[in-house]
């Protein structure tokens, strides 16, 4: 279930970011840096459910922890600069300039 919701929240992260540069959004782009953070750090305690049959027909369920996968950490963190780069040079500095492409 974790795995699912982690894969489900990475595609609204690309989603919102292709949201973003295609409407030029203020409000989508603070929300896919935040999300892009929360990606990050959600990476480096990952765990997997698992359930297992023994040989005497006992059900065993536990979790598998993976705490290798912090290398991704980083691929989020970047996305998540040049989310905030892009939001704050195409999106804020124009609207503190007075030109208005769009207001959302």
């Amino acid at each position: 279930m974790i795995e699912t919701l982690f894969i489900v929240m990475l595609v609204i992260t690309v989603l919102f970011f292709i949201l973003t540069v295609i409407w030029q959004s203020l409000a989508l782009g603070v929300v896919d840096t935040i999300l892009w953070l929360v990606l990050a750090i959600s990476v480096y305690y990952y765990e997997i459910p698992y359930t297992a049959i023994q040989s005497d027909n006992t059900i065993v369920t536990g979790v598998h922890v993976i705490e290798t996968l912090y290398p991704y950490s980083w691929l989020f963190i970047v996305m998540m600069f040049i989310t905030m780069i892009y939001t704050f040079v195409d999106i804020i500095f124009p609207m503190l300039q007075g030109r208005f492409s769009r207001m959302m």
